[in-house]
């Protein structure tokens, strides 16, 4: 394997990994910043929670959408349409 294709394979490998920690990131970034949530919209600990259900549901939503994409398209353009900032 020359040192141009073990570069890229190495980066392919660094991109997924990146892509694969956004899921539990999201998680983990969120949780403790739930109280103060719920103090700032006076909202019940419940209705709070429930936005992490709603994150969850998001993330996989959009693994249902993306796979017949990827599968249509190939990864790279739904993945950069992901990606893309508003």
């Amino acid at each position: 394997m020359s040192n141009d294709a073990a570069g890229r394979q190495t980066r392919f490998i660094v991109l997924l990994a990146a892509l694969v920690a956004l899921g539990p990131l999201s998680i983990d970034g969120y949780l403790p910043g739930l109280p103060d949530l719920a103090g700032d919209l006076r909202a019940s600990a419940a209705a709070t929670q429930l936005t992490i259900t709603a994150c969850l549901a998001g993330l996989a939503i959009g693994q249902l959408i993306a796979g017949p994409l990827s599968d249509t398209y190939g990864r790279r353009r739904p993945l950069l349409a992901g990606l893309e900032e508003s």
